[in-house]
Formats: structure tokens, C-alpha cells, sequence
């Protein structure tokens, strides 16, 4: 069914945000998240975000759900950014979410990789070309196994 979509958009609560994550990177470089705002608590229902928010004005909806859609990030920059705030640069490779990560990302085509490689080179100050070789090597490590 969602063959033939150029973006396929993840929506769910603010704290179901992780099966989000999840869900969208199954669609692969196509897959977005609609995140609800924080303001809307830690369970940030969905609805409330676009019904509620909206006041019953089609107009207001729409114009919010064109927002959300203009800045859904991808399920890896999602990643990226909720990263914990004092992951040092030299815990990286002990951490597994940014292992998978980075293993996930050498499989990406270039561009991706590179703009995702770059917010992660700027969220934990490790050197770009350091990811990028990071990168490589555990997504040929994984291509090996059997």
C-alpha cells in the first residue's frame, strides 16, 4: 500500500514516540515522524495536538498539520537527538543504540548518511570523517556475518 508514497508520516502520542522511531524506519529514507508538542504533557495525545489545537477551525488543522509535516525529522535524526545529554564522544562505541545507529546509516545512500553523520558530529563532537569511517566499517561488518 505504501509503495508508491514518496514520504510515509508516523504519527503516534508523544509517549509512544520510541514505536514511532520504530515504524518509520521500516519505510526507510521515506519514513518521517510527526512528533505531538511538549507542551502537551509526556503523553502528549495526538489528538488533542490536531483536534483540540485546531478549536474545530478546518483551516487552523490544516495549517497545522502542513507545520508537522514540514518538520517531521527523519526516525534517525529523532535518534540523534534524544541521545543522552552527557553521552561523552568516548562512550559512543559502548553504546548500543548509537552502534546500531551508525551500522544502520553506513547502508544509507550518501546523502543521508552524510546529513545524519553531520548531526550526530554536532551533537557529540566526534569529527565527521570519523563517523563516516565508524560507519563503514560496522556496516561492512555486518554485511559479512552470516
Amino acid at each position: 500500500m505504501f509503495r508508491r508514497a514518496s514520504r510515509v508520516y508516523v504519527a503516534l502520542d508523544r509517549d509512544a514516540i520510541d514505536r514511532a522511531i520504530a515504524l518509520a524506519r521500516t519505510f526507510g529514507a521515506r519514513g518521517r515522524v510527526l512528533v505531538p508538542p511538549e507542551d502537551l504533557g509526556p503523553k502528549g495525545d495526538l489528538n488533542d495536538w490536531l483536534r483540540v489545537g485546531a478549536k474545530g477551525d478546518p483551516a487552523a488543522f490544516r495549517s497545522l498539520l502542513e507545520q508537522a509535516l514540514a518538520t517531521s525529522p527523519t526516525p534517525w535524526a529523532l535518534q540523534i537527538q534524544r541521545l543522552p545529554p552527557d553521552l561523552a564522544p568516548w562512550d559512543l562505541e559502548d553504546h548500543a543504540g548509537v552502534r546500531d545507529l551508525l551500522c544502520e546509516l553506513g547502508h544509507h545512500g550518501p546523502l543521508s548518511c552524510d546529513a545524519h553523520l553531520r548531526l550526530l558530529a554536532e551533537r557529540c563532537g566526534v569529527a565527521l570523517a570519523t563517523l563516516q569511517e565508524a560507519a563503514g566499517e560496522l556496516a561492512q561488518s555486518a554485511d559479512a556475518e552470516p
